[in-house]
């Protein structure tokens, strides 16, 4: 009964498993007596503590009954689900429970999600460990603990009872009129917060866009390369999906005309565009926010990594320049904070905000009231403003110790192109060395490159590779330089 007493399964759940599965094969038939918690602790070496609560576990279920005076034993009838033994009902195999065939009912939507692999489409993993040079982590050993646990205690414990019950689907108040404030200070975009939706991150408010503006067939303009999140929302959502080239200035408006004029929806990353990480001419914004303006077309603007400029000028956001309500605002606290806050907000125009709180809570009603409560006082301390100004300081120094190491040791191999803000740097290779090829190897060596093809949407995408910097210490990324240098020799 016991297989093995160094399963990670407690003793008393490989006991429930093994009896429940004599019960449902028929190796106990109904009203057979059971032996009594003691015997069987006994014959098995166990405790009888651990027996009677495997036991218990049976009489929960409906598999056991008791008769007083006279033993266990199992119940004449089984739970009504469960009536079948194995040797009557069909299970189904490993390799029957993935037919395409069984997928036949789900709609439309979920046949895509069914064909699709999901790391391929968003390219996101779970970051367990944080390996050179994987690109869009913050430096979280940096972030003021301290002082995030300072908070969290305080509202842990004495919760006030708001805090206890249903909260309004656009988000906890005060942290909406945080948001607000701190985007119209830093970003210079122009909204209440009665126009913040408060969301589970960038891809949450996506999802939420394109469920409201997005018929099928509707043709959506997108950057190329892009954002795998962004192009999987909107091609999920059955939409038309319209690859725009990316050059010195940012997203082509004119080749985006040119390739389709009937475009419903935009999605762009105008400050720093992700993966390039070139920034939109304020030409171009003001000719793009022209466009949708005439021809009623939204704009989801992603802000990515806007808080991390380095040098220069920043423009404002798309958002702070639009005067006629086409763009929506999306915001993530994933790049400042940790990727676990799944914390992000939507701005939405006036006329949209209640029709989107909606929406909202029609799929996990609203985040956690006591977190956002933690993150509304961060920010209102003055917190959040001081880490971002640290981080940046700290940012801009590993980007150039990753500079000057790629000058010393990746001469002729790979060509960074230097970015005065963002997380990441993007690299050009010879054309003799394959980018997937480095890659492979790399994560051999647990070092994390990325293939900008990878976010493309042609074959013929630039052969270069994404090095993220923001997490690493000056001692990972110099060993990291070396490693990469030593890969990229063998490629040659």
């Amino acid at each position: 009964m016991l297989d093995d007493k160094k399963s990670s399964l407690p003793l008393h759940r490989q006991i429930y498993e093994a009896l429940r599965k004599a019960i449902l094969k028929g190796d106990f038939r109904a009203r057979a007596k059971l032996p009594s918690t003691r015997a069987l602790a006994s014959q098995l070496g166990v405790s009888r503590m651990t027996v009677v609560v495997a036991y218990d576990q049976l009489y929960a279920e409906g598999y056991l009954e008791g008769k007083s005076g006279a033993g266990t034993f199992v119940a004449p009838e089984l739970p009504e689900e469960l009536l079948q033994t194995s040797k009557d009902r069909k299970f189904l195999s490993p390799e029957e429970s993935h037919n395409p065939q069984r997928r036949l009912n789900l709609s439309a939507h979920g046949v895509w999600l069914a064909k699709t692999r999901y790391p391929d489409v968003l390219r996101v993993e779970r970051t367990t460990e944080f390996l050179p040079f994987q690109h869009g982590l913050p430096a979280v050993d940096e972030f003021p603990f301290e002082i995030w646990s300072r908070i969290a205690q305080h509202w842990h414990r004495n919760p006030p009872r708001e805090l206890l019950g249903y909260g309004e689907p656009a988000g906890y108040r005060p942290l909406r009129e945080a948001i607000a404030a701190y985007l119209k200070s830093a970003r210079g975009v122009n909204c209440d917060a009665g126009q913040v939706i408060i969301t589970s991150g960038a891809q949450h408010a996506l999802t939420l866009a394109a469920k409201m503006f997005l018929e099928p067939d509707d043709a959506a303009w997108i950057e190329d390369p892009c954002y795998l999140g962004a192009k999987a929302t909107l091609l999920s959502a059955r939409a038309k999906v319209i690859p725009v080239p990316v050059d010195a200035d940012g997203f082509d408006v004119q080749a985006a005309l040119a390739a389709n004029k009937n475009a419903k929806v935009i999605y762009a990353t105008p400050s720093h565009q992700y993966p390039l990480g070139v920034t939109m001419s304020l030409s171009r914004r003001l000719q793009l926010l022209e466009w949708a303006k005439q021809n009623d077309v939204w704009i989801l603007e992603d802000d990515y990594n806007s808080e991390y400029r380095y040098g220069g000028r920043p423009l404002a956001s798309l958002q702070g320049l639009d005067r006629n309500g086409r763009v929506l605002y999306i915001g993530t606290f994933s790049k400042t904070i940790f990727p676990s806050i799944r914390t992000g907000c939507l701005v939405v125009p006036p006329d949209l905000a209640d029709v989107f709180a909606v929406a909202r809570s029609l799929g996990d009603l609203h985040s956690p009231l006591i977190d956002q409560a933690i993150l509304a006082e961060f920010i209102t301390e003055g917190h959040f403003a001081r880490h971002i100004r640290r981080m940046r300081k700290l940012y801009e120094a590993r980007q150039h110790i990753l500079v000057e190491e790629a000058r010393k040791y990746l001469g002729g191999l790979l060509k960074l192109q230097k970015s005065d803000a963002g997380m990441h740097l993007v690299g050009w290779l010879p054309d003799e060395i394959n980018a997937e090829s480095v890659a492979e190897k790399a994560a051999a060596q647990n070092l994390k490159v990325s293939p900008i093809a990878a976010y493309g949407f042609s074959k013929n995408a630039p052969n270069g590779l994404i090095l993220g910097y923001t997490s690493f210490t000056e001692k990972q990324i110099k060993a990291g330089v070396k490693k990469l240098a030593r890969i990229l020799k063998e490629e040659i």
